[in-house]
Parts: C-alpha cells; sequence; structure tokens
C-alpha cells in the first residue's frame, strides 16, 4: 500500500545527496530512506535525489522504476568528491540535504543540511586512540580536524540520538546552528518477512552461535571476540562460535587462533541480515564508540538474547532489553554470557517485550518524513 505524506509547495528546490554512501551502516540506512520515499503517493518536485550505486542495487528495482521521484544514481568517493561534478550541480539548488557528512565539495551550497555521525570528532581522547602511536595518533586527530572543517560548513545539523546533540551543543563545536534529532530506526523490511533473502550458513549444532553485524572498524572492538570465546569454552565450558559478516581482505587481517573461535560468512545484503540473526543463538555488540548503530535494534526486533556495551550509545536506544558487559573487560563480557546461558535466559515474555520496545522506539516511515520536514522548513526559510 502507498504511503501519502502533505507537501507544501514553492518555487525554491533542493537537492538529497546520497552519493557518497557505499558501505557500512550508513548504507542500510541509505536504503531504508529510499525505500520509504519511493512508496510515498505524493511526490514533492522540488526534490532531487542523487544515489550510489550501492545504494541502488539495495532497493526494489521495480518500484523504483516505478516511483515519481526524481532519482538519479551519481557516485562521489571522499576527498575525490572536492573535483566531481557535485560541485556544479548544487549550484542549481537552494538547499543540499547530505544524509551523512562531510560533503566534501569544494563551495558550500545555499542552505547545506548535513547528517553528524562522527563521535571521533566529539570524542578524540578514547579506548582506540589511546592505543596508537605517537604519529599515528596526530594523523588521525589531523584527519578529524579535516572533517571539522567540511562540517562546519554546514547550515543545520541532523544526529541520531540525543546524547549526540547533547555533546555538540556543550562542547560548542558548531555554534549557533540548528541540530535536529531524527532518531535512526529498523528497517521496514524487517517488517516483511517475504523480503527476507537466504543465507547458507553451515554451524554445529554442539556450538552456541553468536552473531555480530560488521565491518572491520577498529572502534567495533571485535579483536577481543577471540580471548572471550576461549574464557568462555575452558572456565565456563560453553562451546560459542563468533559468526562476524567480514568480507574475505578484512578476515585476513586476523590470526589462525582468531579463526578457531570465528568464522565469517561475508558481506550481507540488508535483505539477508534479519536470516542471518535467526540463524543465531544470541547476538553480541561489543562496540567502544558510535553515534548510533541499528545492529542491537535489529537483534532485539528478532528476538535474539542481545549481549552489548554498557555504553550511552547503547543504553539509551536499548534500556533495559540488553544484557551489558564492559567492552574492554574479557572477563566480564565472558561472564556476562556465561551467566545468561548457565542461569538466566530471556523468557519468551521478556524476549517478546523487546521486539515491541523496538517497535515502538521509531520507525522507518516517521524518519523519512523527519527528514522530508527538515528540508522544507530549509526550503522556507
Amino acid at each position: 500500500m502507498k504511503k501519502s505524506i502533505e507537501l507544501k509547495k514553492n518555487k525554491r528546490n533542493a537537492l538529497v545527496n546520497i552519493s557518497n554512501i557505499h558501505n557500512g551502516g550508513a548504507l542500510q540506512v541509505a536504503i531504508s530512506f529510499v525505500s520509504e520515499l519511493i512508496l510515498f503517493e505524493d511526490v514533492d518536485e522540488r526534490i532531487k535525489i542523487l544515489i550510489s550505486d550501492e545504494v541502488s542495487s539495495g532497493l526494489n528495482q521495480k518500484k523504483l522504476a516505478e516511483s515519481k521521484w526524481d532519482i538519479e544514481v551519481f557516485n562521489t568517493y571522499g576527498l575525490s568528491t572536492i573535483w566531481s561534478s557535485l560541485n556544479k550541480l548544487q549550484e542549481h539548488y537552494d538547499v543540499v540535504f547530505t544524509l551523512y557528512g562531510p560533503k566534501y565539495t569544494l563551495f558550500k551550497s545555499k542552505i547545506d543540511i548535513v547528517g553528524f555521525a562522527q563521535l571521533w570528532i566529539l570524542e578524540f581522547d578514547n579506548p582506540i586512540t589511546r592505543k596508537l602511536s605517537l604519529f599515528s595518533r596526530y594523523k588521525l586527530k589531523f584527519e578529524f580536524a579535516f572533517k571539522k572543517w567540511f562540517f562546519k560548513r554546514a547550515d543545520h545539523f541532523i544526529v541520531e540520538l540525543e546524547h549526540v546533540k547533547h555533546s555538540l551543543c556543550h562542547q560548542g563545536l558548531f555554534p549557533q546552528k540548528p541540530i535536529s534529532v531524527v532518531h535512526n530506526t529498523l528497517s521496514n523490511l524487517y517488517l516483511d518477512s517475504s523480503l527476507w533473502q537466504p543465507l547458507d550458513l553451515e554451524r554445529s549444532k554442539d556450538e552456541i552461535a553468536i552473531g555480530f553485524v560488521t565491518r572491520d572498524y577498529s572502534h567495533k572492538n571485535i579483536q577481543i571476540l577471540p580471548s572471550v570465546a576461549k574464557i568462555l569454552r575452558e572456565k565456563y565450558k560453553i562451546p560459542v562460535m563468533f559468526y562476524l559478516t567480514l568480507n574475505d581482505d578484512e578476515w585476513e587481517n586476523y590470526s589462525d587462533d582468531f579463526k578457531n573461535y570465528g568464522i565469517t560468512v561475508g558481506p550481507l545484503s540488508v535483505y539477508q541480515c534479519p536470516t542471518f540473526y535467526h540463524q543465531m543463538d544470541a547476538v553480541i555488540f561489543p562496540s567502544l564508540l558510535e553515534c548510533f548503530s541499528a545492529t542491537p535494534l535489529e537483534a532485539l526486533f528478532m528476538k535474539k538474547p542481545l549481549f552489548a556495551s554498557d555504553r550511552c550509545f547503547v543504553k539509551d536506544v536499548c534500556q533495559e532489553h540488553a544484557t551489558y558487559f564492559d567492552p574492554l573487560d574479557v572477563f566480564d563480557i565472558s561472564k556476562v554470557i556465561s551467566d545468561y546461558f548457565l542461569f538466566n535466559p530471556k523468557t519468551v515474555f521478556e524476549l517478546d517485550m523487546a521486539k515491541n520496545h523496538v517497535l515502538n522506539f521509531s520507525n522507518a516511515t516517521n524518519r523519512a518524513i523527519d527528514y522530508l520536514k527538515i528540508i522544507q522548513q530549509n526550503l522556507q526559510s
């Protein structure tokens, strides 16, 4: 069934820039956002949408072709965007909304709305940077200072959780700039199991399979998992195997010892993720630094026990429905997991309550509407 949104018309126009999103959690958000837009019955003809190849390939091609939205496949990549034709193209629009920044154009547009999800800019002194050499630390600091300069050209920011807005305001990084909070959410594809795609996954029935949908980013804290699995097997006699979604090149970064306790199923399409969760006994999320991640919500919706970092970017979203640990302490992680499986597994009622919590937290349709309202408000300013 098509959805309808009331749109106000005027002569000014806007560009939605999703040309720079090619992987990771941002790709899932982009696909979900555009998937919602193409279901809307009423189309705002003032808005043109640029999507990358990866976003396009994740969409229902029939619905995309039938959509009345002005959507074009257009790719930009990091700093090379400075020399891309996006610079010239944006001159024809009054407002440019970049779903996730920074927007690396040589010049800013008339009004730039930018999604902010770079928590390293807010919390550079973190467990990851403290382990770096002095040279690597200063190199990374320069990189994020460079990103911050591009962010500072934005006129309006969108963040995904209140704690990010509070940090931005408290640190005064972007003074006197409006900041809107639009919650990230579960994609609506999870609500329609007919969209889920199969996943050929072989696993032993004698092991406990714990999944982690992730890329090989340092803040995801993947390297702690082999030690956790070893303690669980040797101390608690719990045969755990971690299932990851790394590509072949990423998987090669890990030792043979890791591969005794972990398996990668390779990168998944957004339509395979529900199937992956369904085949797991539990999900782990040991991340050290996030603005937001949909993984915890996806796990709870699929009624899987969730073991997650005791950090505000998880607790603000999952509340009492996850089981929390110190992500820097392998013994605490191991004990939390062992206590769950040995003594205190969640009841069916508790898992159902967690799923209901996800459904009430936010939804993809409202997120798309909120994005459009922010664009419209800036068109009218």
